[in-house]
């Protein structure tokens, strides 16, 4: 059963990757001359939500707020946010807020890489799931959040992305099963 439910998960995240791919191909094709994201972005999205979990096989819906970077002075391509953000579940599963911070490297090309690091909240069940109800087995509702992400813009002000991301108890609680989504998502920065 586990493999079966990692391989509908692997399928949707193929497909999405796929979608990120051809968008990727046209946005090289974009001017991104004078993409920034010092300024902040605001992002929407979708993934695939739980990937070899109890909840796997639905979507998450997306949206977040990469803030303004701190300033340090000259950091070449690198960039310091706050953001907040949260994933909704779209059939009724796990649902969860987080905050934390973001690191961005903007690289030639404005092609970007960003490493999430944070905290989030959610509604998930903490342990015993209703049989039958899909749920995984968090241990906490409350969870440290990692992502990763690449990015591409589109034009001055737009930006497609991939994201991974995984929000998990680090054994602080029992169990921990943990929440693991692939997805992309489009932000405009400011």
């Amino acid at each position: 059963m586990a493999y079966s439910i990692f391989g509908r998960g692997l399928g949707r995240s193929s497909a999405i990757l796929g979608a990120f791919a051809s968008i990727f191909a046209f946005a090289s094709l974009a001017s991104a001359n004078e993409f920034t994201l010092k300024n902040g972005q605001f992002r929407v999205g979708a993934s695939t939500h739980g990937i070899a979990s109890a909840e796997t096989g639905t979507i998450d819906a997306n949206v977040e707020w990469l803030m303004p970077a701190f300033d340090f002075g000259s950091t070449g391509g690198f960039t310091l946010h706050p953001q907040l953000g949260a994933n909704i579940n779209t059939q009724g599963l796990t649902s969860a807020g987080y905050a934390g911070f973001a690191g961005v490297v903007t690289l030639p090309g404005g092609l970007f890489v960003e490493a999430d690091l944070g905290g989030s909240v959610n509604n998930g069940y903490t342990s015993s799931p209703p049989a039958g109800s899909n749920r995984s087995e968090l241990g906490c509702n409350a969870l440290f959040r990692e992502a990763f992400v690449v990015g591409m813009p589109l034009s001055d002000r737009l930006s497609v992305m991939a994201i991974a991301e995984h929000m998990s108890n680090a054994n602080l609680c029992q169990p921990n099963n943990g929440i693991t989504n692939v997805g992309v998502k489009l932000g405009y920065s400011f």
